[in-house]
């Protein structure tokens, strides 16, 4: 196994991220994620969220790019991806996938079960990006 991975190839990978067109999901809470191969693709996600102002398929993800965040590290960020004048209830999870084959490229938990009635649904990324790679 590699000791070190040099950052230009970590850059190089998350490079490929940024040129794939991505979507992010709205998923229940009745999600349970299973780590044996069960979720590759968007079409193997269930308990999609149901509502006003969301489209099943979910949103995409705008104006992806790569960086480096220090010696080692790159991450891949984007824009915050937003419902508008949605209602949507027990939201527990956001998974982004690309469009071309559906593979599922991250999963998160928002740790609590969200909700908005007749307003805008935010998923704001974090600052250290969707994806980083040390």
């Amino acid at each position: 196994m590699a000791n070190v991975i040099p950052k230009e190839v970590k850059k190089e990978r998350v490079d490929a991220f940024v040129a794939e067109t991505w979507k992010a999901c709205l998923l229940t809470n009745g999600f349970t994620y299973v780590s044996d191969g069960t979720y590759v693709t968007y079409s193997d996600l269930d308990n999609e969220v149901v509502g006003p102002g969301y489209t099943a398929g979910g949103a995409t993800v705008a104006n992806k790019a790569s960086s480096y965040i220090d010696t080692t590290n790159v991450k891949l960020s984007a824009d915050d991806t937003a419902w508008t004048t949605a209602t949507l209830a027990l939201v527990r999870y956001v998974a982004v996938y690309e469009t071309t084959g559906g593979k599922i490229r991250a999963i998160y938990d928002f740790g609590a079960d969200k909700s908005v009635t007749t307003g805008t649904f935010t998923v704001e990324w974090s600052s250290n990006g969707l994806i980083k790679i040390s």
